[in-house]
């Protein structure tokens, strides 16, 4: 609301300016005219502007009390409409069940509207009365000032347009100036919420990180996530080296992607150190080790982009599609684009005239093609081929592995099998690592590794 505001807030500035202008040229005339007249005037105008000032907060007070409500509707009228949740709304008969939630919520906003209307109807209503007795007071001393002689008619006249002028003006004046001091309800809001952040953000340095990256260590890195009681990540110490594959495995919750968002420096450490060639992340500006990272999280984005965008995403790239091809043909895509109604200019965004969808599958190799067309020095694959067909998830690991000697690669997954490729794999077990090893060292070793593996076999 204090971004949206921003402008009227201009746009009432000058109004207000613009007014204050006005009133002080008329009200030295009427000065002139009668000194009695003026404070009549002000005191005419100000009972508006209080009750403008009061309605103004009341009307924040109720917006503040259905902001989560009016929030949550919203995204109950997009879970409700998307087509991507359409085939489980139906099946399932939540349409009541939506339906529902959404009156309900529309209610409890319109009570709490509803309820504000008397007060807000009383403080008019006052503020109007007591502002009609001071306008009638003036035009009632104006008028004995002409009966009495102690002004002439044809100032009397004067007075009566210097009157109106100044009225207007003041109105101006106090009608704008509240509406200014609505506005900067919200634009204090807008502050609070950029001190907070300021206050949340870790600090960080503006060192310059340069290619390639041929080492990343973590010294009994922790990290604890706010109003958790107990460390994500506690105490890992593990060390990465250009053309070696990492496996990270574990239960859901044992901090694998945890892990990987430090490593990445999508956060820091509470203790410990993350070390790229040896500079301590803390002291890196972010967006130069970002530029030298490749990651396809658990839940990726699929972009309302043109097909070639969502590849290219965030990145300079030639006329020539060269690079695009060479990215989708190792994810084994090219067939599916080809078949697309404009290939890579195919908009994928079935909401949109003349937009096209992928599969889940589909969606999540152009995932990874994005990660390989960065051509990153730390590639991270976070469950890369969870919604693929055994074909499509050999093929990525293929390719895993045919680039893996140029760069640092991390696997995170859950199926174990897949752990074949890495020349490492890490157990994270409650933010520790409980073992590591090689492949075939973990499975003849008895622990968590062996017994997860034995119960994906177990069927």
């Amino acid at each position: 609301m204090g971004v949206i505001r921003t402008h009227v807030m201009v746009t009432d500035a000058q109004r207000f300016m613009s007014a204050l202008v006005r009133m002080v040229t008329a009200s030295g005339v009427l000065s002139v005219l009668s000194p009695l007249m003026l404070p009549l005037l002000l005191l005419a105008v100000l009972p508006a502007g209080v009750g403008a000032v009061l309605s103004a907060r009341v009307d924040y007070q109720i917006h503040y009390a259905n902001i989560a409500d009016r929030n949550v509707r919203g995204m109950m009228r997009w879970w409700s409409t998307t087509p991507k949740y359409g085939d489980e709304v139906r099946a399932n008969g939540m349409t009541d069940y939506l339906l529902f939630w959404y009156r309900s919520l529309s209610d409890r906003c319109d009570k709490r509207t509803l309820s504000a209307a008397p007060q807000t109807l009383r403080i008019a209503l006052l503020s109007s009365l007591v502002s009609g007795l001071f306008l009638v007071a003036t035009w009632a001393a104006l008028a004995w000032l002409a009966v009495t002689g102690r002004i002439a008619l044809a100032v009397a006249a004067t007075a009566v347009v210097a009157v109106q002028t100044t009225l207007a003006a003041l109105s101006g004046v106090v009608m704008n100036g509240a509406a200014v001091f609505h506005t900067s309800l919200y634009l204090s809001d807008m502050q609070a919420f950029f001190d907070d952040a300021a206050a949340r953000a870790p600090k960080r340095g503006d060192v310059a990180l340069h290619a390639p990256v041929d080492e990343i260590r973590l010294d009994e890195v922790v990290y604890q996530y706010p109003g958790k009681g107990k460390p994500a990540v506690d105490g890992v110490s593990l060390t990465l080296r250009r053309g070696e594959i990492l496996a990270i495995v574990g239960v859901n919750g044992s901090g694998k992607s945890t892990l990987t968002r430090l490593i990445t420096g999508i956060y820091l450490a509470d203790k410990g150190r993350v070390t790229w060639n040896g500079t301590d992340l803390a002291q890196v500006a972010p967006a130069t080790v970002w530029k030298h990272t490749g990651l396809v999280p658990q839940i990726f984005a699929q972009w309302p982009l043109r097909v070639r965008e969502n590849v290219t995403l965030g990145q300079p790239r030639s006329f020539d599609d060269q690079p695009v091809w060479e990215a989708v043909d190792a994810v084994g895509m090219r067939e599916a684009i080809e078949e697309l109604p404009s290939g890579l200019d195919t908009l994928l965004a079935r909401e949109v005239f003349g937009g096209a969808e992928l599969s889940g599958g589909q969606w999540q190799r152009l995932a990874c093609s994005r990660a390989l067309y960065r051509r990153p020095s730390l590639l991270i694959l976070d469950e890369p081929t969870s919604q693929m067909d055994p074909r499509g998830e050999h093929g990525i690991f293929e390719q895993i592995k045919g680039i893996a000697a140029d760069r640092i690669t991390i696997v995170v997954t859950h199926r174990l099998e897949n752990t074949k490729v890495a020349d490492h794999v890490v157990v994270m077990d409650e933010g520790r690592i409980s073992e590591q090893g090689r492949y075939d060292d973990l499975v003849h070793a008895g622990g968590t590794f062996a017994e997860l593996l034995a119960l994906s076999q177990d069927r």
